[in-house]
């Protein structure tokens, strides 16, 4: 069975938006734990890269979701 075009990209944008926010807080994240290593501030720049990293998953679905490619 052939699958249409149409149907494989929105499927496409859908896996996008599934792994958007886990992926910008598990780099968020990630660099916030590095950095507490670097610094001795633990977990004080793991709180600060998750925050961030959420909020960039957050930003990049809103935009995914109104189309605006700005």
């Amino acid at each position: 069975m052939r699958q249409s075009r149409p149907s494989l990209v929105s499927g496409a944008r859908y896996w996008l938006l599934a792994w958007t926010v886990p992926m910008s807080i598990g780099i968020g994240w990630g660099v916030g734990w590095l950095l507490d290593g670097h610094f001795g501030t633990e977990p004080w720049l793991q709180v600060v890269g998750f925050l961030l990293g959420a909020a960039a998953g957050l930003r990049q679905i809103l935009q995914l979701m109104g189309g605006d490619d700005s």
